[in-house]
């Protein structure tokens, strides 16, 4: 009897310790999730406010920052000296810099080269250099380990275009992807001039164009921020202004085509958003002093608007009982989910946070973030090509409803 009872206890201490760890195992994983999907949001939040001008930054409270940080670092270095080992020291600086590296400064520093190098010194500024010893702005990706150029003149940026760093491959992709759009921009009005009227080359040529400027100016910016602080951030502006355009250029390409038989409702939309993209620039002028959620808002309501002419000219063409429709709406559901990929990977810096200093040189999720940028524009220019050539084909419906 005394055996069965102690049986029983065995079972049931057994399942109330099983019935625990199994809350212990789902409240980890939702956290865990909860996380992920937080840290998610606020990198695009984060995002969306430098692209919008938002970031700044106060210079006391960040050398603050810093200096509280690297102070409890050392006192905890210092009292477990015994127990860490080179290895954790190291981790230790890139994590902290990652706290201010994406916030632009008031006063960008210079750079340090100043007048004529000699030989011997431009040899050790082509030294490749791992993230402790890189320029602590250059370093905004902590899982990059290695590969890093150090402050180089205009003419070393030239030449490291040809060097094996962990920014060649970021360069050289936008750079096919200028060649790709430069290539397909003479094919398309060769081929658009012998059937389409004139403002399809117009639209055409200004979407191709707008494209190119986006691989440009990314690829100048990969190319000479490590010139100094200062042009670092001016390129970047460059760059976000060329995101910015390519996104000007698909959203007029798009409501072009889709009100190419409706004048009056294709120039008021075409207004509209060139209006918005006006006033976000305007914005962006240092002198008139924006206030940052202004920015951001604006910039907002511009991606946001674009679903307005989508919805319009859909339920307006009948829904996906139309051919057209049917068509078009899967490959512009096919546009947001390759930007999504883009964005999500670009934001979640995978693959380098699960194998920091394994994919340095290729394969970072900032090179993945290129090839999808230029697969997405490539795959918006081949949809316009389709509904230019259906238009071509059967002409405008009669049976549309605005």
């Amino acid at each position: 009897m005394g055996e069965t009872s102690g049986n029983q206890e065995l079972s049931e201490s057994l399942r109330r310790s099983t019935a625990q760890s199994s809350r212990v195992f789902h409240a980890r994983g939702f956290f865990i999730s909860y996380f992920i999907i937080t840290l998610s949001i606020e990198k695009g939040f984060s995002m969306m406010k430098l692209l919008a001008g938002v970031e700044q930054v106060n210079d006391e409270e960040t050398k603050e920052l810093n200096n509280s940080k690297t102070l409890i670092t050392n006192n905890n270095n210092i009292n477990n000296n015994n127990n860490k080992s080179s290895s954790d020291k190291e981790v230790t600086k890139p994590c902290l810099r990652k706290t201010t590296a994406h916030v632009r400064p008031k006063e960008p520093a210079d750079s340090p080269i100043k007048g004529e190098i000699t030989p011997e010194e431009e040899e050790k500024l082509r030294r490749l250099l791992p993230i402790e010893e890189a320029p602590e702005y250059l370093t905004h990706n902590p899982f990059i380990l290695h590969g890093y150029r150090g402050y180089l003149t205009t003419k070393l940026c030239i030449e490291s275009i040809f060097w094996w760093t962990n920014e060649t491959i970021n360069i050289w992709s936008h750079i096919f992807g200028w060649m790709l759009f430069l290539g397909l921009t003479a094919y398309d009005l060769c081929l658009l001039n012998i059937h389409a009227p004139f403002g399809d080359k117009i639209i055409v040529a200004l979407l191709l164009v707008c494209f190119q400027a986006c691989m440009i100016l990314s690829s100048i910016y990969h190319t000479f921020s490590c010139r100094s602080e200062r042009d670092y951030w001016c390129f970047l502006c460059y760059d976000l202004f060329g995101i910015a355009l390519s996104l000007l250029a698909i959203y007029m390409s798009g409501v072009y085509y889709a009100f190419w038989c409706h004048k009056e409702l294709q120039q008021f939309y075409l207004i509209t958003v060139l209006l918005i993209f006006v006033i976000a620039m305007v914005l962006q002028i240092p002198s008139l002093e924006v206030n940052g959620n202004v920015k951001l808002l604006v910039f907002v309501g511009w991606a946001v608007y674009g679903v307005l002419p989508t919805l319009h000219w859909g339920i307006a063409m009948g829904g996906m009982e139309n051919p057209i429709v049917n068509m078009l709406i899967p490959r512009v559901l096919g546009m947001y989910v390759i930007s999504g990929c883009a964005f999500a990977i670009y934001m979640s810096k995978i693959p380098e946070r699960f194998f920091p200093g394994s994919v340095d040189y290729i394969g970072s999720s900032h090179q993945w973030w290129h090839a999808l940028v230029v697969l997405a524009l490539y795959y918006w220019h081949n949809t316009g090509m389709l509904y230019v050539e259906y238009r071509m084909n059967h002409g405008c419906p009669t049976n549309m409803k605005l």
